[in-house]
């Protein structure tokens, strides 16, 4: 009788929700979104998300504000740009006062544990917030950067599941790192994205990409070295998928998927061979490959819509407000995107330019010698507005600093762009200064995200 209980008080449960986020992932690294990129063509990388976006639905326009991993996630945790949570990049903690998504679901009777994959998001940059357990281990030094691999993500994420009341919805946040460089998939992943049989100087671990600039920019660098590190880059992408199936199969496995919202997403993309002087990086510019990211949602149980495609533009920003909805409650967090995902047809229509709907502002985030020491620290770098269809670029140390990227040729609708991302810019907040262990910074000085501290001057006070 008392397990019957049990079982019934499960059943009447509001729906769990796992949310998982792939580091570095640029919505063509799957499968489902078209030919993989680097010219390899129609290699099988993502199949368990291919899956899922099959049954349920994705997005092919949906955009990040920024290519770094804390302010996208800060986005993708508050509903707000970069001007509104005040997070310019790694390295600068999360403002306190900002209410967050596991704040909300916690507040609202969800327990909420979140499982990171980088320090990158370790514990002292805020996100836990809200958060029962924040499990950030990451003891192993890949590159420069200490991580965990996808492996032991998914090991300890069911730990955090089983450790969980099954009579409480869960909220599960899963951090993913490993599509970040340096780009070294385990097998076979490793042989099913690249030639066996290739004997050059890349070949995964933590080598250094340094000497590929020169030969791209010169249009030297033979075709096969591309498609090696590309074909490494993708074999990590393919690994995770495969462990996100683990995941899936855990959460089936313990009846959590019965009743459960899964959603897949990106912080930001990669630049692979598109952008010779900025290859195999992110950070330094806000092109479609590095802000353009996969968001695919599976409903299970869950009213959504299902085998749909959206191809409405759409910010990272969008998405705590719409899985609040999604759960049953009311959006707290910023604006949402529920009238795209919710059952039913999905909407198609734009309304550019006497109705611009869903305009997705961004900006550069590594310094390259141009932060701003005194207001908004990514002001001078390279910024961007996406609106109806069109996409202007801005570069204010550059002569024009304004210019058409995507949509075509008509500069009648520069002058609206350029108001819009002045009127943004106007609004940005003041400069801040970075906080973070010293381990981090070292880490994220050597990854260009942060500008090396400087000793004062000798005799200076």
């Amino acid at each position: 009788m008392l397990l019957w209980a049990l079982c019934g008080w499960a059943l009447a449960r509001e729906p769990d929700l796992i949310l998982i986020s792939m580091d570095t992932t640029r919505a063509d690294a799957l499968s489902c979104d078209g030919p993989a990129p680097g010219g390899l063509g129609d290699l099988p990388v993502t199949p368990v998300l291919d899956q899922l976006a099959a049954e349920g639905l994705r997005f092919t326009h949906l955009y990040s504000h920024v290519p770094s991993t804390l302010s996208a996630h800060t986005s993708m945790m508050t509903g707000m740009d970069p001007h509104q949570h005040g997070v310019p990049r790694n390295g600068f903690p999360v403002d306190p006062t900002l209410p967050t998504l596991a704040e909300r679901l916690s507040a609202a009777g969800w327990e909420s544990r979140a499982v990171i994959g980088s320090k990158a998001l370790e514990q002292s940059m805020g996100l836990d917030r809200g958060f029962l357990s924040y499990d950030d281990r990451a003891e192993e030094l890949h590159g420069i950067m200490y991580q965990a691999r996808a492996e032991d993500v998914v090991a300890r994420a069911v730990e955090a599941m089983d450790a969980a009341n099954p009579a409480k919805p869960l909220f599960l946040f899963v951090h993913f790192y490993d599509p970040h460089t340096p780009y070294d998939p385990p097998e076979p992943w490793r042989s099913r994205l690249t030639d066996p049989s290739y004997q050059g100087p890349f070949t995964g671990g933590a080598f250094s990409l340094e000497g590929v600039h020169q030969p791209l920019l010169d249009g030297t660098l033979p075709p096969a070295e591309v498609a090696q590190i590309v074909g490494l880059y993708l074999g990590e992408v393919a690994y995770v998928d495969a462990q996100i199936g683990r995941l899936l199969d855990a959460l089936r496995e313990r009846g959590r998927l019965e009743r459960a919202l899964v959603v897949v997403t990106a912080d930001h993309g990669e630049t692979l061979a598109e952008d010779p002087d900025q290859a195999f990086s992110h950070g330094a510019r806000v092109t479609r490959e590095t802000t353009r990211v996969p968001l695919v949602m599976r409903g299970y149980g869950v009213p959504l819509a299902e085998r749909a495609v959206v191809d409405r533009q759409a910010a990272l920003s969008g998405l705590p407000a719409t899985l609040e909805i999604a759960l049953g409650l009311e959006p707290t967090l910023g604006a949402d995107l529920w009238d795209l995902v919710r059952p039913g047809p999905v909407r198609l229509d734009e309304g550019w330019p006497e109705r611009p709907v869903r305009t997705v502002f961004q900006e550069a985030t590594r310094p390259r010698q141009r932060e701003d020491s005194v207001r908004w620290n990514n002001l001078p770098m390279d910024r961007g507005v996406r609106a109806g269809g069109w996409v202007a670029g801005w570069i204010p140390y550059r002569d024009p600093a304004l210019a058409l990227r995507e949509g075509g040729e008509d500069l009648a609708v520069l002058p609206v762009l350029d108001r819009m991302l002045r009127r943004w810019d106007a609004d940005a907040p003041p400069h801040r200064d970075a906080a973070m262990p010293d381990a981090t910074r070292q880490a994220l000085e050597a990854l260009g995200y942060l500008e090396p501290e400087r000793s004062p001057p000798a005799g200076s006070q």
